[in-house]
C-alpha cells in the first residue's frame, strides 16, 4: 500500500462508523439476549425487544457498509471514487409504497396479538419505516448528482452517527437550560412551592402510575405557560438547531461540490439518514404502531426537504459567496419545521386534554390538527419535487471529448 496516497480523513470517518456500528451491534445483542431470557423464563416477550433488536442491527448493517466504503477510499481504491446514483423507476417507486402500505395494515391487524406481536412486528418495522424513506428520497433527487459513493455513503453515514449525537448534546443542553430557568422562575412565585408540594403528597399517596394521579396532573400540562414553554422548546430551539446540523456531510465536503444541485441531493440523502434513526428509535412503541409509523412519513419528508434546500444553500454560501440566500433558506426551513412540531405538540395537547374531559381550547381539535398535517406533507412533497426540478439547471454540462473542435 502506498502510504503517502492514503487519505487520512476517510480512516476518521471509518474508525468513527466501526465503533457506531459496534454500538448499535452491542445494543441489539443487548435486546436479544434480554428476549432470550423472557423467553426461556415462560414469560410473554416484548415486541420492543424484538424491534429494538432488528432496527439496531440493521442500523449496524447500514453502517459496516459505509466503514467499507470509507475504508477503500482510505486505500485509494477506484470503487471509492465510482460515481453513485439514485434514480430509481416508477415500478419500484409503486412496489415500494405497496410493500410499506400492506406492512403498516397487517402491523396494525396484530400489533395485540402476542406471539404474532414479537415475532411479525420486527420483520414489518423495516419496510415500514425504510420503504417510505425510499420512495420521498428518490422523488427528491431524481438525476441529481450525488458525487463519488465516498462523498454519499460519508453524507449518509454521518447523518446516522455525528448528526445525532451532536444534537442530542445541544438540545440536552438546552433543555436544561429552560427547566433551570423555569425552576427559578417558580420559586419566585409565592404559594406556589406549597401548591407543587401538596400535588407531590397527593400522587405518593394514590401511586405515582395510578389514573387518580394522572388526572392531578393532567390539568397542569395544558397550562399557558406548559405549552409556551413546550413550543419554545420543540417548535423553535429543536428546529434551528437541527437544521444546522442534519446537513452536517455537506458542510464538510461543500468546497468539493460540484454545484447546488449536488449539494440539494446529499442534503436530501442526510435528510433520509437522520429521519431513519429518528424513526427507528422511537419505533418500538407498540401502542398505537401503525399509527406512529404513519406519521413519521410526514416526518420523513419534512426532514428530506428541509435538508435538501438547506444542502444547496450551502453550497450556492461556500462556493458562491450567496450568505443571504442561505440565511433565508435557514429560515424557512426552520420555520416549516417549526409549523410541523407545532401541530404535532397541539395534537399532543389535545389528546391530553380529551382523554382526561379537560377544559382547554385544545378539547376536540384532533381531527382538524390530522388535515393540516396532511395539507403540510402535501406542501412539503411538492416543494421537494419542484425544487428539484428548479435545481436541475445547476448542474454543469459534461461536453464529451470527442465533440469537442479539432
Amino acid at each position: 500500500m502506498d502510504t503517502s496516497r492514503s487519505h487520512l480523513p476517510s480512516l476518521l470517518s471509518a474508525l468513527l462508523f466501526i465503533v457506531a456500528a459496534l454500538l448499535f451491534f452491542s445494543i441489539a445483542l443487548l435486546m436479544g439476549v434480554t428476549a432470550l431470557g423472557t423467553f426461556f423464563a415462560g414469560k410473554d416477550v416484548g415486541a420492543q425487544q424484538t424491534i429494538l433488536l432488528v432496527v439496531f442491527a440493521f442500523e449496524g448493517l447500514i453502517l459496516l457498509g459505509t466503514t467499507f466504503i470509507s475504508f477503500q477510499r482510505f486505500l485509494n481504491k477506484p470503487l471509492a471514487e465510482q460515481d453513485s446514483s439514485f434514480n430509481i423507476p416508477t415500478w419500484l417507486v409503486a412496489t415500494a409504497v405497496l410493500v410499506a402500505g400492506l406492512s403498516l395494515l397487517i402491523g396494525y391487524q396484530i400489533v395485540e396479538s402476542g406471539t404474532a406481536n414479537w415475532l411479525l412486528l420486527p420483520i414489518l418495522t423495516l419496510p415500514a419505516v425504510v420503504l417510505p424513506l425510499f420512495v420521498v428520497l428518490g422523488l427528491g433527487i431524481r438525476k441529481l448528482p450525488l458525487g463519488t459513493r465516498w462523498q454519499s455513503w460519508n453524507v449518509f453515514g454521518l447523518a446516522m452517527t455525528l448528526s445525532p449525537f451532536i444534537l442530542i448534546f445541544l438540545e440536552v443542553i438546552a433543555l436544561s437550560v429552560i427547566v433551570l430557568i423555569v425552576i427559578l422562575i417558580v420559586m419566585t412565585q409565592p404559594g406556589f412551592e406549597a401548591q407543587i408540594q401538596r400535588l407531590s403528597q397527593q400522587i405518593l399517596v394514590l401511586d405515582p402510575q395510578s389514573m387518580a394521579a394522572q388526572r392531578l396532573i393532567a390539568p397542569y400540562l395544558v397550562r399557558p405557560e406548559v405549552i409556551a414553554v413546550a413550543l419554545l422548546y420543540f417548535a423553535m430551539i429543536v428546529p434551528m438547531l437541527e437544521e444546522i446540523f442534519k446537513p452536517l456531510g455537506v458542510w464538510f465536503f461543500a468546497n468539493k461540490l460540484t454545484s447546488p444541485a449536488q449539494g440539494f441531493a446529499l442534503g436530501a440523502l442526510s435528510g433520509s439518514a437522520y429521519a431513519l434513526v429518528e424513526t427507528f428509535g422511537v419505533s418500538a412503541q407498540t401502542a398505537d404502531w401503525a399509527g406512529l409509523l404513519l406519521s413519521r412519513i410526514g416526518t420523513g419528508i419534512l426532514h428530506i426537504t428541509t435538508s435538501a434546500l438547506m444542502g444547496a444553500a450551502i453550497v450556492y454560501a461556500i462556493r458562491e459567496r450567496r450568505y443571504l440566500r442561505l440565511l433565508g433558506i435557514y429560515f424557512v426551513s426552520v420555520s416549516l419545521h417549526g409549523l410541523w412540531n407545532t401541530l404535532a405538540i397541539f395534537f399532543a395537547f389535545s389528546n391530553i386534554a380529551n382523554y382526561f374531559e379537560l377544559e382547554s381550547p385544545f378539547t376536540d381539535i384532533g381531527t382538524s390538527l390530522n388535515v393540516a398535517m396532511a395539507v403540510l406533507v402535501v406542501i412539503l412533497l411538492v416543494i421537494l419535487i419542484l425544487s428539484n426540478r428548479r435545481i436541475k439547471s445547476t448542474v454543469p454540462i459534461v461536453v464529451a471529448e470527442e465533440s469537442l473542435p479539432q
